[in-house]
């Protein structure tokens, strides 16, 4: 008999048609989710198993022995972890924030007039609101068919502010090319982009399948939410990511897969943050050596009377905590510590170093500073390691979403 190789195993997942819970029934795995379609999840590893709560006796006998052990409520759990590129995971994180991605807009002439660029770090134009258009601090836009200057176009450039009436003034890193108003053009945001909203919230399930293919074997964990993401970027290596799984119940298949004919993996680049950016406040920092961030959801279980298995998976609040690590070149970090100063923070990942990479952008619009310690260690650079709570932004600067975390993928079609 053949042993398991990790190389033969795959992944895949599929979200169920609604994301509620029947809490005296678990869905019936022939309809749900189904063993059409699916998707191939791209891992480094998987956890998953199915765990139980388990009783021993109590009981105190003069033979000294325990003579009964029981079995109790039973739960799917586990992570899925892998390094992190486009579209691979973003069903995943639509999940966590409970809410329903939207495509980003494509405007042109007829929504704002002309528009012109400045090396200055604007793109102005004369006619609309933009933010009233869809665009917003965070998001990336691309321009094409810009008369006045092709070197604007095809390239990323990131939102970081706008200003003057209607906000017609867009505040954009890197910084443009010079060119007068062009009557003509197009303006886009890639891909789609996903808030945690304040209201109109969307509960998710999905099954997960472990496939042995070499044993002709798998695993099916249903009725699965997804309770949290954390991710590491550090200054040399692949960015990467994580999900925590939490469902009802494992469903074993001796005889082959579950899903008969998923989508193939994706085969979007792996992100490195050393070919991306990181701005603080809209500035961009060069001195950052590694970001550590997790949103927790933090998943429970809720157990019964009656039956093994869970009524509901009840998630919380979206928590999102991190870690700055900056080499030490000032008090910055540590006044702003001390004085609990609001800060916005961005990251830019993206799969290569040119003008219109594939990318992700990760928007926390406002946090503060939990920690700022200063180690001496070595003869070389100092670190600073900062600590942060991201917060709900509750200002009126013009185009900042009402959020903790917005995402912005290129390319999720």
């Amino acid at each position: 008999m053949s042993l398991a190789e990790g190389v033969s195993a795959r992944v895949a997942y599929k979200a169920l048609s609604s994301g509620n819970i029947t809490a005296n029934a678990l869905a019936n795995p022939s309809t749900a989710p189904g063993a059409s379609g699916g998707q191939i999840l791209r891992r480094v590893s998987s956890t998953l198993t199915l765990e139980k709560n388990t009783y021993q006796s109590a009981e105190i006998r003069s033979d000294r022995q325990i003579v009964d052990f029981r079995h109790g409520t039973q739960r799917a759990s586990g992570k899925v972890a892998g390094e992190f590129s486009g579209a691979t995971y973003f069903d995943f994180f639509e999940a966590v924030n409970r809410d329903t991605r939207a495509a980003g807009p494509a405007l042109d002439q007829t929504d704002l007039g002309t528009i012109a660029c400045s090396s200055a770090g604007t793109v102005t134009v004369t006619s609309g609101d933009p933010v009233a258009l869809g665009l917003a601090v965070g998001m990336v836009i691309n321009m094409t068919g810009n008369t006045t200057s092709l070197g604007n176009d095809n390239v990323n450039f990131i939102i970081t502010g706008f200003s003057t009436s209607n906000n017609r003034v867009i505040a954009v890193t890197p910084d443009p090319v010079n060119s007068t108003a062009s009557s003509t053009f197009t303006v886009t945001v890639p891909g789609h982009t996903t808030i945690v909203p304040s209201v109109s919230f969307t509960k998710r399930l999905f099954g997960l399948e472990v496939f042995h293919e070499d044993l002709n074997v798998s695993r099916l964990y249903n009725e699965c939410r997804i309770g949290a993401w954390s991710t590491r970027l550090p200054a040399t290596g692949m960015a990467t990511i994580d999900f925590d799984v939490m469902g009802r119940s494992e469903v074993d298949n001796p005889s082959g897969p579950y899903f008969t004919s998923p989508a193939a993996a994706t085969t979007t680049g792996v992100f490195a943050a050393v070919n991306g950016m990181l701005l603080i406040g809209g500035v961009q920092v060069g001195v950052v050596t590694s970001v550590d961030m997790a949103m927790n959801l933090k998943p429970e279980a809720a157990d019964v009377i009656g039956q093994n298995f869970p009524a509901e998976i009840f998630l919380g609040r979206n928590d999102l905590t991190g870690t700055m690590t900056a080499f030490l070149q000032d008090n910055t970090l540590i006044d702003d510590f001390i004085n609990e100063s609001e800060l916005q923070l961005l990251l830019y990942l993206t799969s290569n170093s040119t003008a219109q990479t594939p990318f992700v952008t990760m928007f926390l619009p406002r946090l503060k500073l939990s920690s700022a310690a200063v180690n001496l260690t070595g003869e070389a650079g100092q670190s600073i390691s900062a600590g942060f709570q991201a917060l709900k932004y509750n200002g009126t600067a013009p185009g900042v979403t009402a959020t903790t975390f917005q995402i912005q993928d290129s390319q999720v079609s």
